[in-house]
């Protein structure tokens, strides 16, 4: 579970029953992104509580994001295939618009 908002992200963790000290953090460990790994009970509550679920395209897009990383945003772009069902990268970019994320980074 990861959001770009930390203290979002917390919270949610926290209404979920996960305890901060299970917190992924990059700063502080060998891990890409700040997250939390939980399980599909906790899965189901976080998405019970307003967590959206993510396909593997939005999942690094939002790790890139997170990062500052438009190289990579640029990288799942032009790898998706926009005739695949699983939520190809031409779906990343309205995805993000839709979840309040800026819209300035260069594909």
């Amino acid at each position: 579970m990861f959001s770009p908002d930390l203290v979002e992200l917390h919270a949610m963790a926290k209404d979920i029953g996960i305890e901060q000290r299970w917190f992924q953090d990059p700063l502080t460990m060998p891990v890409s992104w700040p997250h939390y790994d939980i399980d599909e009970g906790r899965r189901a509550l976080a998405i019970g509580l307003g967590a959206i679920v993510c396909d593997r395209y939005q999942t690094v897009a939002m790790a890139a994001i997170i990062q500052g990383r438009p190289d990579k945003l640029r990288r799942i772009h032009n790898l998706a295939d926009p005739n695949r069902a699983f939520a190809p990268a031409a779906h990343v970019p309205a995805w993000l618009a839709g979840q309040g994320f800026p819209q300035d980074w260069p594909w």
